[in-house]
């Protein structure tokens, strides 16, 4: 009995403990007062806010928004604002004074229209506080944009911007609203402008509470254009640089290689050799190769849409056709380049997973891959990230291999294990540039949320799920801009092959089949994919360029020194080209220290000619006379180069260009990657590291073939001297890029610095000419004593070498000038 009332006191006990907390639980949940923002006490701040467009000289029209605010003191946020920018409390007082509200396309809420490139600036003054605030964005698409307080809503064929004042200051006193046009007038606009210049400028002033302006306006021709080939719902999108356009590129490039093939074939008067007809076929693959995934790649996703509207597919699958083309261009790749039978059965086998994978997260709706319409969680994105990393990593071994069969034509130098370590780290680096990318482009949407709030976590979620998702269309863009540069290592093997000096001791210079596969090769190296009003305007380019390097090679047939007839009616380079270079040498040493000898004695005795200077200058009319008429014996060795044949010549031209070009790609990089804001937009691009390497890539391609087609070619070009030669070769890469130059001038688009860009490739072209007359002369360097007096041993001209240096200075300075100024044109388009 005993033992049960203790029990039942014990019980008691633990009620009268329980009870509280369980009305606690049971009583509705009253939590803390929800902040306000209190708009009354607003209505004494001034805010003064502007727009302007920027159209001339970009290829999307720049909006530029820009909002002065000053609120009282006495406003309860006031002193919030002067926190730190991840503080809660000023971000709260900033959405009350800058929030904006939800609208079609972006219902989140979330700024990623509008890029802050300058910070929020904040100043506490006795009576005030005042808030600058300054944002942009570039039109390129026809798609409602966001920036600041203003909306701009492209409507049949016109654009409307309308101001749409934040709430909380609406009532507060507008100073003013300003609209700066940027060139077109306005069509239309209300309410009246008070003030205003030229239809262009519109003004107004003194308004409470803000003014509901909207203006219409009509959008330049090109950056309308632009923006209508970039817009996915626009039925001209299909030709744009996502479509047609960009596919343009690799479908005229596979042509040319296999007009190029056919060329080759075609001009020899032989049955094919074994390895000729094995390089041939791998040409004609690689061609075929770039052709079809072009065509994936760049037109796959409107096929898909096409399928998509006729089927009418209740689910979006476009990101799982972007990951299986990325994983089925690994496996060509890997194929291609003739990797062993265990890596591609592997890779095969990542192909099967990812396809099980794939259909199991959109069958069983498991949110495995972000490919799936279900919102991937945080904690499955390390298997997000692995099977990226492979994916991508299997591209790059591809590509390895690839360059190595294109290059090599079959044989085998780079070991698998170095391959497959070089494509791991490419692929690690793309991986993690990608997650830092998206967190930094989270921070940038997000600037205006709570930090840890209830609203966040969700959204920070659906954004790393999209950025995800929008993953492998940005890298295979990437990676099939890589790849192009692997076609001109495609010719340079089949040349490698091909070529007749092998055969042939009298082949001095190459042959008309092999001067078009080197007119080719430098027409798809200096050729640039550029875009007018949206559309690709490569073949005008490349058109241009093969006729410019032609026309260089038929001029150097008539003016170059070893093209000149000598005895037997043979061309001077076929006999030349018989002779041992060390006799070539001796004989131009010998004409020297004659013309030396010459020089002394009649500074000795300037009056009179003796029997000395009559013997020596008859030696050198001798001399002359055995050569055709305008040559001497001092400009063979320039001639001839610095290497026994011509394939020696452009190997070495190649491989000096790779050298000295290696500054000129550290300028294009930071011309194109870190200038001004462009670090900004690079570092929250996804696909950023692939991008960035196929900029370095491209650049770097860029200067080592001119440097292969001077090289091969050198024997060929006009000129004495190498830096001439040299000139000649960035003259060609001049004419297509200076018309280029004037149409997006003339149009209104973004002019790419084309001035720097013709100036360092001259530069490089120039210093590789340079180095290639002194080591033409690197025998001589026993008889002198410094490297200086090489140089000035090879070039006893003193006026060619001032000439030379100060071209030199000049190129640098214009290189200088331009690219100091200019700024971005926007952050890289994406897919």
């Amino acid at each position: 009995m005993t033992q049960l009332r203790r029990s039942a006191l014990i019980l008691l006990h633990i009620l009268l403990l329980t009870l509280p907390a369980l009305a606690t639980a049971a009583a509705p949940a009253y939590a803390a007062p929800a902040k306000s923002c209190r708009p009354d006490q607003l209505k004494s701040a001034t805010v003064k806010a502007g727009a302007e467009f920027t159209h001339r000289g970009t290829d999307h029209s720049m909006l530029r928004s820009t909002m002065d605010i000053s609120v009282p003191v006495a406003w309860e946020h006031a002193s919030d604002l002067l926190l730190d920018s991840h503080s809660p409390d000023h971000r709260f007082a900033l959405r009350c004074l800058v929030g904006k509200a939800p609208i079609e396309g972006n219902m989140e809420g979330l700024d990623y229209d509008e890029w802050r490139l300058k910070p929020l600036v904040v100043k506490a003054y006795e009576k005030h506080v005042a808030v600058h605030y300054e944002a942009v964005t570039w039109i390129d698409t026809l798609d409602p944009y966001q920036v600041g307080p203003w909306i701009l809503a492209p409507e049949d064929g016109e654009w409307l911007i309308s101001l749409q004042a934040p709430a909380n200051i609406a009532g507060a006193r507008w100073d003013e609203v300003y609209l700066r046009l940027g060139g077109p007038g306005a069509l239309s606009a209300t309410p009246p402008p008070e003030f205003g210049e030229g239809g262009t400028v519109l003004t107004w002033r003194g308004e409470r509470p803000a003014p509901a302006v909207r203006v219409t306006l009509h959008p330049p021709a090109a950056q309308y254009w632009n923006a209508i080939a970039y817009s996915e719902h626009q039925a001209l999108e299909i030709w744009g640089l996502w479509g047609a356009s960009g596919a343009f590129w690799y479908v005229a490039t596979a042509v040319l290689l296999l007009a190029v093939g056919n060329r080759l074939q075609g001009g020899l008067a032989r049955r094919l050799m074994p390895q000729e007809a094995y390089s041939l076929r791998v040409l004609r693959a690689w061609a075929l190769l770039m052709l079809v995934f072009s065509l994936l790649v760049y037109l796959g996703d409107n096929a898909y849409r096409h399928v998509a509207r006729m089927l009418a597919f209740d689910r979006d699958y476009e990101a799982a056709v972007a990951l299986f083309t990325l994983a089925l261009l690994g496996l060509a790749l890997c194929a291609f380049g003739g990797l062993k039978k265990q890596i591609l059965a592997a890779v095969g086998a990542f192909l099967l997973v990812l396809l099980v994978l794939s259909v199991t997260s959109e069958y069983f709706e498991l949110p495995i891959l972000p490919t799936a319409d279900l919102i991937t969680p945080l904690e499955s994105h390390w298997v997000v990230s692995v099977l990226y990393t492979a994916a991508i990593a299997v591209c790059c071994l591809g590509m390895i291999a690839s360059g190595e069969r294109l290059l090599l034509m079959g044989e085998r130098r780079l070991p698998t294990s170095v391959m497959v370590a070089v494509a791991t780290a490419a692929a690690l680096m793309t991986t993690l540039w990608a997650y830092l990318a998206i967190s930094r482009s989270w921070e940038r949407v997000s600037w205006l949320l709570e930090p840890g709030g209830r609203e966040q976590a969700p959204l920070w979620e659906w954004w790393l799920d999209d950025e995800w998702w929008q993953l492998p269309s940005g890298a295979l863009d990437s990676l099939l801009t890589i790849a192009a540069v692997l076609a001109p290592l495609a010719l340079v093997g089949v040349l490698r092959v091909f070529r007749t000096e092998r055969f042939q001791a009298a082949s001095f210079t190459p042959t008309q089949s092999e001067s078009f596969l080197l007119v080719s090769l430098f027409g798809i190296a200096a050729a640039d994919d550029v875009r007018y009003f949206g559309f690709s305007g490569y073949l005008l380019e490349l058109l241009l360029a093969l006729v410019a390097a032609w026309g260089v090679v038929v001029l150097g047939s008539r003016l170059s020194v070893l093209g000149k007839i000598s005895v037997d009616d043979a061309p001077l380079g076929s006999i030349i080209s018989q002779t041992d270079r060390s006799d070539v040498l001796r004989l131009a040493r010998h004409f020297r220290e004659l013309q030396s000898r010459l020089h002394r004695l009649s500074a000795d005795a300037p009056s009179e000619q003796t029997a000395a200077q009559e013997a020596i200058e008859a030696e050198i009319d001798r001399l002359d006379r055995a050569l055709p008429e305008g040559v001497r014996p001092a400009d063979l060795p320039f001639a001839c180069g610095p290497m026994a044949t011509w394939w020696e010549n452009a190997c070495r031209g190649a491989a000096i260009a790779c050298f000295v070009g290696l500054p000129a790609t550290g300028l294009m990089y930071w011309q194109e990657t870190v200038r001004g804001d462009y670090w900004v937009f690079w570092t929250e691009e996804a696909s950023g590291f692939l991008a960035i390497l196929s900029i370095i890539l491209s650049w770097h391609f860029a200067w080592v073939m001119g440097g292969f087609f001077l090289g091969a070619l050198w024997r060929s070009l006009p000129g004495r001297h190498g830096p001439a030669k040299a000139c000649c070769v960035a003259a060609v890469f001049a004419v297509p890029v200076t018309a280029s130059y004037i149409i997006v001038r003339a149009i209104g688009q973004d002019e790419m610095g084309v001035v720097g860009v013709i100036a360092t490739f001259t530069s490089v072209m120039t210093l590789t000419g340079f180095v290639m007359d002194v080591q033409t002369f690197r025998g001589e360097r026993r008889y002198l004593p410094t490297n200086a007096s090489l140089v000035a041993y090879v070039y006893q001209m003193r006026i060619a070498s001032v000439a030379f240096f100060l071209a030199q200075i000049v190129a640098l300075a214009t290189i200088w000038k331009t690219f100091q100024g200019g700024g971005p044109s926007g952050p890289a388009a994406g897919p």
